[in-house]
Parts: structure tokens; C-alpha cells; sequence
């Protein structure tokens, strides 16, 4: 059980502090940014399999090449967005600021991480309501399964459109590349946790962080019921704006589509901008629901 409560603090807590206390000491972002990223994937991809929610969500069920495919497309997309703003920040330089850059390095991530949390909220909480957002963001949702990588299971232009206003926002008001930099690398060592199949709990501040416990709620596979907890990072967005669901204990397994998506990588792409995709997303199911076996059983 203490195990249980240290691993989120312990890793994704440890990160961040590891990032902003290493970018306040002068390492550059390239420096400890990818090491970290790369180090947390690999313990929590370990813990899945030493502690798993759900064993059931341990097998390959031919969604595993998909999801890395999404999983480097999307990092492809974070990664070239970051270059363009470097690209663009001579330009930017010559432009009046209004970023408090004489503030704390730790101020400046946790103002930059608020700013990309709240756009990715609003942009998710759209996506369910506004058709042509859903068939895009319905890819995300088509995972049978919730694992570490396929967190990263969303339609490329989707990812451009969700990170979009958080990192316009940033830009426009002066934000160094290098603190939006720390603010993506601190929202993607939480997406990792998010979606990760580990059996790990966070107690009352649940309310505060939207982990695994709460997301997973946000996963069931009936779409009236996926309608809140939208939070990517902070849970308090989804109780400030009143889109917090009220769930308690561990979601059901049943998760995924009731209408069919394409499994394959290049499919899923295309799926969006097909005739027969385009339909309300609050219609009726056109599947029978099918329920799976409590956690308990599937460990």
C-alpha cells in the first residue's frame, strides 16, 4: 500500500523537481528534459508489469504497433512545434514582453504548465461536444486498453489543435522556449502516468492531479459516460468549470469505442475524414455493450 502512494510523488513529482531545479542551476533544457522523459517511460513501462491495474491490459491485443506509431508522430509534432518557436524567437525578441522572466525559474514552469493545461482542457472539453473535434478525438478514445504509450494514441491533428492555444498563448506573451519546453516535458511525465496501468493511488489529491484513478472514469466505453474529467494535469479545471464526474473506486475495465474505428495506424489517420464517420457523437451506440471482468478478477 505505501508503495502504492509513494510512485506517483516519488517519480513524476521527482521530475519535475529534477527538471527545474537542474534548468535554475543553468543545464540547458536539452540537457535533462529528454533524459528524464526517457527515464520515467522506462520505469513506468517496468511498473506496469510489476504492478499492474489490471493484468487483462497487459496483452497485446494487435494495438501495440498503432500506438507507438502514434506515440512518435505525436512526439514528432511536440518536438517540430518547439523548433518553430525557436525558429521564430529572434523575431519574437524584437517584440514588447509582457512574461515575468525575472521571476523564479520554478514560478515561470508552473505559470507555463498552467497555460498549455488549461488550453488542453478547453480544446478536450470542445472535442466532445463539436462533431468534426469528436471524429478526431474519437481516436483516442478507440484504444481497448489503457497503457503508458497509448496516452499518446491521438490523431496528429488533433495533438496540433489541443496544444495549439497554450503554446500561441506562451509565445505571444514572451514565454522563453525553454520554459514552454519544461512545461510540454511536465505535461507529457504526467500523460505517462495518466494512461499508465499501474496499480498506484494519489488519496484526496486526486482532486488536485488527474491521474490514472480519475482518468480512467474518463475512458468507459459508452460515450454519455465519458462526459467529464477532462483535465489533462490539474483536476481542479474539471472542478472549477463543474465537468468533474462524480465517480469514486476503480472504473470498469470496459473501455474503448461502441462504433467501429480502424485499428491500423494509417487507417486511423484517414478515419476522421470519412463520409461515414461524420455523425453526432451522442447518437445512440451501434454496438451492444459488453462488460469485462471487475479488476479483481484480472489480476
Amino acid at each position: 500500500m505505501l508503495l502504492a502512494y509513494s510512485i506517483y510523488p516519488l517519480l513524476w513529482g521527482g521530475s519535475v523537481v529534477t527538471l527545474v531545479v537542474a534548468m535554475s542551476a543553468g543545464v540547458p533544457y536539452p540537457w535533462i528534459g529528454p533524459p528524464l522523459l526517457i527515464g520515467v517511460a522506462l520505469a513506468v513501462a517496468a511498473l506496469e508489469r510489476l504492478q499492474p491495474h489490471a493484468r487483462e491490459w497487459l496483452r497485446d491485443r494487435g494495438d501495440r504497433r498503432t500506438d507507438v506509431a502514434h506515440f512518435v508522430a505525436n512526439v514528432a509534432v511536440s518536438q517540430g512545434s518547439l523548433a518553430l518557436l525557436a525558429a521564430l524567437a529572434p523575431v519574437r525578441a524584437m517584440l514588447p514582453s509582457a512574461w515575468p522572466g525575472a521571476w523564479p525559474l520554478a514560478l515561470q514552469v508552473v505559470i507555463a504548465t498552467l497555460v498549455v493545461d488549461l488550453g488542453l482542457y478547453a480544446i478536450h472539453r470542445a472535442s466532445h461536444v463539436v462533431p468534426a473535434l469528436w471524429r478526431l478525438h474519437a481516436i483516442h478514445h478507440s484504444a481497448e486498453r489503457i497503457y503508458w504509450v497509448n496516452g499518446q494514441r491521438r490523431h496528429v491533428v488533433h495533438e496540433l489543435l489541443e496544444g495549439a492555444p497554450g503554446l500561441l498563448l506562451l509565445f505571444a506573451l514572451g514565454a522563453p522556449v525553454s520554459i514552454i519546453a519544461a512545461a510540454i516535458a511536465v505535461v507529457t511525465l504526467h500523460l505517462f502516468f495518466q494512461h499508465a496501468n499501474v496499480e498506484y493511488r494519489l488519496g484526496p489529491l486526486r482532486h488536485v492531479f488527474a491521474v490514472a484513478e480519475v482518468h480512467r472514469w474518463h475512458h468507459q466505453r459508452r460515450y454519455e459516460d465519458v462526459q467529464g474529467n477532462y483535465a489533462a494535469v490539474f483536476a481542479l479545471w474539471d472542478h472549477l468549470f463543474g465537468t468533474a464526474l462524480p465517480k469514486q473506486g476503480d472504473a470498469p475495465l470496459d473501455v474503448g469505442l461502441e462504433e467501429h474505428v480502424p485499428r491500423d495506424f494509417v487507417g486511423q489517420l484517414r478515419w476522421p475524414f470519412r463520409v461515414d464517420s461524420f455523425q453526432d457523437p451522442s447518437r445512440a451506440a451501434r454496438h451492444e455493450h459488453v462488460d469485462l471482468p471487475n479488476r479483481s478478477e484480472t489480476r
